[in-house]
Order: structure tokens, then C-alpha cells, then sequence
């Protein structure tokens, strides 16, 4: 089965357009959420006080060297940061779940970004797992590089031997559909919704890799844009998680919309 890309998108511009509120306004909320939640780790961890001091040193036209974060709080600073980081990967799901019923005609609202606490290990495991298995098929890379560099003491080799990148890329498009399954289908274990996105996968990895290619040029037009280049950006996200969840929808056989019951998501807390 080969997914009408155009379709697709134009199918998510509509349901988008149907939304209320405005799916811009959410997407903009869990922006900030998510730059606040960074912030504060970059404020923990040092970076925010390093790149201060590097910014500082820049304006007063002197010489600009490295200067290493220094983390605050010792272990409980850690911990804190932890949480952060643990946090962001949660609402990053309420954001799925807003993007799967924008799509699906149901009511959304800005809610749903904290749905995700509604189902918080799971949240958090559903993002782990396949964290962990891109990260053994990384190794492909990293191990033969790292050794070659080490060697030869040549650096080029990081360039040379990106080939050996596409395991980690083909898990990592495997994977994918992993969130959306968890959401749809809590009587599965998330290890059991990680093995069914990579069967849903076959043959599929690089229509996805094209779908997402497809709105590149959306995120290089806002780079360039002086004025409202974020909020292109901004709108750019919400319309990608949108089409992505009408992929799932695609991908996994999911009835058309009007057929479709609820989200099975605890109510937001």
C-alpha cells in the first residue's frame, strides 16, 4: 500500500482548519512549555550561565573562548534536571495525542498536551525503548569509527564511514509509530507497541523519510523569514504532527474519521 502524500497533507490542512481553537495556539503553548522546561535544565545543568559568559565576552569585542558549564545544585540539581528532561518527553506525547485527535475530527484542546501524565510510565517508556535499540544500532558507527579515528588519527573517518549510520536511521523510522500505538491500544505492553510499529513499518521506512523531507522547506523558509520566522516555524510542527498522525491512521488501517471512537487518554490532570 502506497500513501497519496498530497492527500495526506491536504487531508491534515483541512482538519486542521476545522479545529477549536486554532491548532497554531496549541502548538505555540506547547512551544513555550517546552522552551521554559529547556530553559530551566540549561539554568541547572550550567549551559544557560556558560553561554551567558561566552555571549558576554563576544559583545565586549575580546577574545572568545570555551568556557565548560558548571552544573548547580550537585545531586539534587541532577535529579531536578532529570525531571525536566522526563517532563518535556511527556508533554512531547500530549502533543500526539492533540496532533491524533486534530486529525481524527475530535474535540481537542490545549488539555490534551498534558494527557500524557494521565499515562506517565508508559509515556515515558514508549519514548525509552526505542531510544535505547537506535542507540545499539548506532554502535554499528560509533565502534569501527571510533577505533579508525583512534588509529590513524584521522578525523575524517567520521565522514567516511557515514554509511554505516543507516542501520541506526532504518530503527529509528522503524520505530516510529511506537507513541501512536501506545495511545490507541492500552491493552499492549510498550514493548509490544514498539515490535508492532516496526511490523507496521515494512516497507514503509522511506515513504516516511519522504513525508518527512516534505516539509523541509517549511523549516528553511522560517529560517530565513527576519520577522515570524518562529511562528511559521511553530505552525510548521503542529501541521507535520498533524499529517503524521493521519500516516499512523494511513499506515495502520484506522477507520476514516467519522468511524473513529475517542482516544482511550485519561482525562488531563
Amino acid at each position: 500500500m502506497t500513501i497519496d502524500r498530497r492527500s495526506l497533507k491536504r487531508s491534515a490542512r483541512d482538519a486542521m482548519r476545522l479545529a477549536r481553537p486554532a491548532p497554531f495556539w496549541i502548538s505555540l503553548l506547547a512551544t513555550a512549555i517546552v522552551m521554559l522546561l529547556g530553559g530551566l535544565g540549561m539554568s541547572l545543568d550550567g549551559t544557560l550561565a556558560s553561554l551567558r559568559t561566552m555571549l558576554a565576552a563576544a559583545i565586549q569585542g575580546g577574545p572568545v573562548s570555551y568556557v565548560a558549564p558548571v552544573a548547580r545544585g550537585g545531586t539534587f540539581g541532577s535529579i531536578l534536571n532529570a525531571a525536566l528532561e522526563i517532563m518535556t518527553a511527556v508533554v512531547s506525547v500530549g502533543f500526539v495525542v492533540y496532533a491524533m485527535r486534530v486529525w481524527r475530527r475530535l474535540s481537542a484542546s490545549a488539555g490534551n498536551l498534558f494527557d500524557g501524565f494521565g499515562l506517565f510510565f508508559r509515556a515515558v517508556l514508549i519514548q525509552i525503548l526505542p531510544s535505547v535499540l537506535v542507540g545499539l544500532w548506532s554502535l554499528v558507527y560509533v565502534v569501527p569509527v571510533t577505533g579508525l579515528v583512534a588509529a590513524t588519527g584521522h578525523s575524517w573517518w567520521m565522514f567516511a564511514g557515514l554509511p554505516l549510520m543507516i542501520p541506526a536511521l532504518r530503527a529509528a523510522y522503524s520505530y516510529r509509530l511506537s507513541v501512536y500505538i501506545m495511545l490507541d491500544r492500552p491493552d499492549m505492553g510498550c514493548w509490544q507497541c514498539v515490535v508492532m510499529s516496526k511490523q507496521l513499518m515494512q516497507g514503509h521506512k522511506w515513504e516516511l523519510f519522504v513525508l518527512e523531507l516534505s516539509f523541509l522547506g517549511w523549516y528553511l523558509l522560517a529560517a530565513v523569514i527576519p520577522i515570524g520566522g518562529l511562528l511559521l516555524m511553530i505552525w510548521a510542527n503542529v501541521y507535520q504532527q498533524v499529517t503524521f498522525a493521519g500516516y499512523y491512521d494511513a499506515v495502520a488501517g484506522v477507520a476514516p474519521a467519522e468511524d473513529i471512537p475517542p482516544l482511550d487518554v485519561p482525562p488531563a490532570v
